[in-house]
């Protein structure tokens, strides 16, 4: 596969996990919705700093589009692109926010299931308020 066409499904796979349009992510990167669907199908080049700006959009590092960085992080079983969005927004946290951040999963791993969802589904009905 080659590098456009690699970046862009890595690109389009961080997005969707973030349930992100692509209007949405060009908004939030500067840069048209048009092009966001061309990088995606990997047939437009793309310059580092646009690049950049789309994976600060997304919350992820420039390793994490590239091929380089892939065959290493596959390797891990428990790698997901979620789990590597979340890795780098957590690097740019304080040490306190982290720490709040922490507390608060482990309180939400220890509610009942049914608790958890209700939580969930508020949460959910937040994000898509955009609030």
């Amino acid at each position: 596969m080659d590098i456009k066409k690699y970046m862009g499904m890595k690109i389009k796979e961080y997005r969707k996990s973030m349930k992100l349009t692509t209007m949405e992510l060009g908004s939030l990167s500067g840069t048209s919705q048009s092009t966001i669907s061309e990088i995606e199908r990997g047939t437009r080049s793309i310059q580092v700093e646009s690049l950049a700006k789309i994976c600060n959009a997304l919350g992820v590092t420039l390793n994490d589009v590239l091929p380089i960085s892939a065959s290493k992080e596959k390797t891990d079983a428990s790698y997901t692109p979620e789990i590597s969005q979340l890795t780098n927004l957590i690097s740019s946290l304080s040490s306190d926010e982290v720490r709040l951040l922490t507390d608060i999963l482990l309180k939400v791993n220890r509610l009942p299931q049914s608790d958890r969802e209700s939580l969930k589904s508020l949460l959910n009905s937040l994000m898509n308020n955009k609030l």
